[in-house]
């Protein structure tokens, strides 16, 4: 296969360090709160973890090696498996869910901000497994801006910043530390917006505990919560509001965040992903709003403002937060969140789904198609923002459209295995392919994902995994080419 295996055998260390050092806090918050069983599981796993890591990584830690692109896709792949597997571990032998599948699918759905779960009443877990499953989540918000700011573009299949991905001839040393530093820069926001969030559910009235698990949660937009009700439990307006903001603002584009930080806010406006963004926003909230108060759902509009405009940031940030029983909505309005689970937030940021960017590429591909039908001729390049995107990335975008659909109908039929209705069985895979988390039928409010098989829950396990890593990095593991070292 002509992989660097101490390459892997470097990363895969590294990952053991970061999980077992991860478990730290978990010790002292489970002896805290006298739970001594889970004090000892999260104990010895950190020092387990700890030992292989660096039992891994000391003896190859000066290794050096250019990644080939074939080795770069079965790393980032390696990594989220490898990561999602050792986080399970302490749902596992705490026996708090019966078999490490069901383990591994709680594991993933943490790991990939996805947020469902296999647990009816989240309040009865020890408060060490409730943080735990937070910060595995903030984590793996670190880890999808590290992925989609640094790795994708390096792999070639980036989609942020568009039109200034171009990294032919002398520029390419510039690009690749434009990268290093938008990452850092990502990173500082992210750290940054986590603790203004914490600050301010702090100053409304929330535990330091409930604080930093919700924002966590929310500025991963996996949805976690600590309480069965969600955001609900609180019975706060300025707690839904303070976390619905800052779940829309985690799913926009931290490369375009950076503006702001800048202090460049026409140029952060002027942005056309974020603009379709906000646009799109404001239009499925007025037209979920009218709905449900002709339909008489709620008894006044203030109610009626207050669940759309929760529900509606819950899924177009694809944060998962269940704030409203949308189960009883007019078609209508779940048509429109079903639709916002599909599309999801921006490039680069921690939201899962198809994504604004593409949105826009493919709307221009269909504009500039209608035009040449009238006018053969004619030669119209796709542009976003004045600039010309190349003809290679259009294609790519098309493609992984076309293949982000095709799975959505392959997961549905092979989850319609289960034998449950169109509804849950669609609304399954949705959630899991655009890490809603979120589902309709049996799997929407109040529901959980624990009726499936085994086999059911790593089918949703695999598409999970498949759209965090955008499609790609698992589907080419798949592929027999992949292992035949041509590259």
């Amino acid at each position: 296969m002509n992989f660097d295996f101490r390459l892997i055998r470097k990363l895969s260390g590294l990952i053991c360090l970061v999980v077992g050092v991860a478990m730290t806090p978990c010790v002292f918050i489970a002896l805290g709160c006298a739970e001594y069983t889970e004090m000892k599981i999260f104990a010895v796993l950190m020092f387990v973890l700890a030992a292989t890591g660096f039992s891994l990584f000391l003896p190859v830690r000066g290794a050096t090696h250019q990644i080939k692109m074939r080795e770069g896709f079965f790393i980032v792949a390696l990594c989220w498996i490898l990561l999602s597997a050792l986080a399970a571990l302490p749902y596992f032998f705490g026996g708090h869910l019966t078999n490490y599948i069901d383990a591994f699918f709680e594991s993933v759905s943490s790991v990939t901000t996805t947020g469902g779960n296999l647990i009816p009443d989240i309040s009865t877990l020890p408060y060490s497994l409730v943080f735990w499953r937070a910060l595995v989540s903030w984590i793996g918000g670190l880890g999808i801006l590290l992925f989609a700011i640094s790795v994708l573009p390096a792999i070639g299949i980036g989609t942020a910043n568009l039109a200034n991905a171009e990294t032919t001839g002398s520029n390419i040393e510039k690009y690749h530390l434009r990268i290093s530093e938008n990452a850092k820069t990502a990173y500082i926001i992210y750290l940054g917006l986590s603790v203004v969030e914490f600050a301010l559910l702090f100053a409304s009235g929330l535990s330091p505990f409930d604080a930093v698990v919700n924002t966590f949660s929310s500025i991963s937009n996996s949805g976690i919560s600590n309480y069965s009700e969600g955001i609900g439990h609180f019975g706060s307006v300025s707690v839904e509001v303070i976390i619905s903001v800052f779940c829309v603002v985690g799913a926009m584009n931290f490369s375009t965040l950076q503006l702001l930080s800048r202090r460049r806010v026409k140029e952060f406006f002027h942005d056309s992903e974020i603009r379709l963004y906000l646009v799109m926003i404001g239009i499925v909230f007025a037209l979920v709003t009218l709905s449900l108060w002709m339909n008489g759902v709620y008894g006044d509009l203030s109610e009626t403002v207050r669940r759309s405009f929760l529900q509606i940031f819950s899924f177009v940030s694809t944060s998962g937060y269940s704030v409203a029983d949308y189960g009883v909505w007019p078609q209508f309005s779940k048509v429109l969140l079903f639709f916002l689970a599909f599309v999801g937030g921006c490039s680069a940021s921690t939201a899962g789904g198809i994504k604004i960017s593409r949105l826009i590429i493919i709307a221009k591909l269909i504009r500039r198609n209608v035009y040449k039908r009238l006018h053969p001729n004619a030669v119209v390049a796709v542009k976003v923002g004045g600039k010309t995107i190349p003809e290679e990335k259009v294609a790519n975008i098309s493609v992984f459209v076309i293949v982000y659909l095709l799975i959505f109908a392959l997961g549905t039929v092979l989850l319609s295995l289960e034998g449950y209705d169109i509804e849950t069985t669609a609304g399954s895979v949705i959630a899991a392919l655009s890490n809603t988390g979120l589902g309709f039928g049996g799997t929407g409010f109040g529901h959980d994902f624990a009726a499936f098989s085994h086999a059911g829950k790593l089918l949703l396990s695999l598409l999970m995994l498949i759209g965090r890593l955008e499609i790609f990095a698992i589907l080419m593991l798949f592929t027999p080419t992949f292992w035949k070292g041509i590259r």
